[in-house]
């Protein structure tokens, strides 16, 4: 074969594969190739709720515990699904910047080794819940300015320049959105708008423009309850909307917190896609047995769940797929001798088409 006809056909080699892929938003590598990277989630890390003064308002040592061997997994990043600390409850009078600095102190092994840390917020640090628990009892009652004081110390605490400032009006900072590799990921504050209830608008944009296969999204309340009455499906058309929009984007998955258990159970949205909503409130947070009753029935499909173990998810990406693990240690163990994979299950995310 001449040289000018070798230099065609390797011309047309290298177009062919645009001509196929060229109208995607997103390519997966070469099968022998993949993306792969891991992304860690922990939530409640808050401390006990004995009032007393001078406490840390975190679980100190669980806390650290976790943060040192997530360093050891180095994660890409980490997210955090909100009460971090105890905030406005119970806090023995130790100030809101107080109890983040002694967050981001017991977190140290994670921010030492540049690991970025993404939380948003949990119902510790907004204030008390008026649609299910009310009226409070009366010496539990914080000052009228406590949830504007708990924001604004949040907002300080967490300041780094790479948490993203593109959530809607009021919640820049706190809701958000960011891409990394071959993912779209999505932080929720479910109390800045109207609490239980998220900001759909906004959330539908933001999932309407994402250019990769995967969507992770993650708030502090369970979408489908377990435990807690304060949950999203307090407002069940509501919490249905932001179901089927997961679901759209090709997101498989859910992370929360609030319930301080583990439970994973699976859920179809309107369309039929499987979609998993995993609550990890197993970071320090007194953990609480549960029933394991759904209140909505067989729509809730219950596959896994443990209320006798700290611990945190790990999630590994490789391509489509992805590989979700919870680590824990028993709550008698305050440092643990041994992590131990405790629950774990695959998915692979829906290729994504012109």
């Amino acid at each position: 074969m001449g040289t000018a006809r070798k230099q065609v056909w390797v011309l047309f080699l290298l177009v062919l594969p645009a001509i196929f892929f060229g109208g995607c938003a997103y390519r997966t590598a070469g099968a022998g190739d993949p993306v792969q990277w891991k992304f860690a989630f922990v939530s409640d890390t808050q401390g006990d709720n004995r009032e007393r003064a001078g406490k840390s308002c975190i679980n100190d040592t669980v806390l650290r515990t976790i943060a040192e061997d997530i360093a050891r997994e180095n994660p890409d990043f980490v997210l955090v699904g909100g009460d971090l600390v105890n905030g406005w409850f119970r806090n023995g009078g130790t100030d809101y910047a107080l109890q983040f600095s002694n967050w981001k102190a017991a977190m140290e092994p994670v921010y030492r080794a540049g690991i970025r840390v993404f939380p948003v917020r949990g119902n510790h640090e907004d204030g008390p819940e008026r649609l299910v628990l009310s009226p409070l009892p009366a010496h539990l009652e914080p000052s009228p300015d406590t949830p504007a004081l708990l924001r604004w110390a949040f907002k300080d605490a967490f300041s780094e320049s790479y948490i993203p400032q593109n959530g809607p009006e009021g919640e820049e900072g706190l809701t958000y959105s960011f891409s990394h590799q071959n993912a779209f990921i999505v932080g929720l504050d479910e109390y800045s708008g109207h609490p239980h209830m998220v900001s759909q608008n906004w959330l539908d944009q933001e999932l309407a423009r994402k250019k990769v296969p995967h969507v992770f999204v993650y708030g502090h309340e369970p979408a489908f309850e377990t435990r807690h009455k304060d949950n999203l499906a307090f407002f069940t058309d509501h919490r249905d909307a932001f179901w089927d929009s997961i679901g759209k984007a090709g997101g498989r998955i859910y992370l929360c917190g609030h319930d301080h258990f583990y439970n994973r159970a699976a859920i179809q949205d309107s369309t039929g896609n499987t979609i998993r909503q995993v609550i990890a409130g197993t970071g320090g947070g007194r953990l609480m047995p549960w029933s394991g009753i759904y209140p909505e029935g067989v729509r809730v499909k219950g596959e896994y769940s443990d209320s006798a173990h700290y611990g945190y998810v790990l999630a590994t990406v490789e391509g489509l797929k992805i590989t979700v693990a919870w680590k824990g240690f028993p709550k008698e163990e305050g440092v643990p001798a041994a992590w131990r994979v405790l629950d774990s299950f695959s998915y692979t995310t829906p290729e994504m088409r012109n």
